[in-house]
């Protein structure tokens, strides 16, 4: 049985350049990645990442859905997750509020800090795309 997801890489550009992202921890195995969840109904991944990441941080952040990244995973024998993920930009002014139920907590780290939290499903090559999308 395969799960589908999708969710976004939100960043923030400094005044000096430097770019960071939101990374949350999920509550559930402790891991961290990017707010994402669950297609619901006949969502499209693109709602269903809007609607994801309004859910689990409280954020409203400009989309871009040209860029997407991709990866498959199982979770159990016979259970695989398939997510996509899309880039977000950080909207001044706008805080993030966590989905208690579901994040444990919550940081913005840029690409360096990241690779000690991103340590499973594709999740540092993804941001490393995504990173590389921003910066073209």
């Amino acid at each position: 049985m395969m799960e589908h997801s999708a969710g976004a890489v939100i960043y923030r550009k400094h005044p000096d350049g430097q770019l960071e992202y939101l990374i949350v921890q999920s509550i559930v195995n402790r891991n961290w990645g990017f707010p994402k969840g669950h297609l619901e109904n006949n969502e499209t991944p693109q709602k269903a990442a809007q609607r994801e990441v309004l859910e689990e941080v409280g954020l409203r952040p400009e989309f871009d859905f040209n860029f997407s990244a991709e990866t498959s995973y199982s979770l159990t024998k016979n259970k695989s997750k398939h997510v996509i993920y899309f880039l977000a930009k950080y909207v001044d002014g706008q805080e993030v509020v966590t989905q208690e139920e579901e994040i444990l907590a919550n940081k913005w780290v840029n690409l360096d800090e990241a690779a000690a939290y991103l340590t499973e499903h594709d999740k540092l090559k993804i941001l490393t795309e995504a990173q590389n999308y921003i910066e073209k």
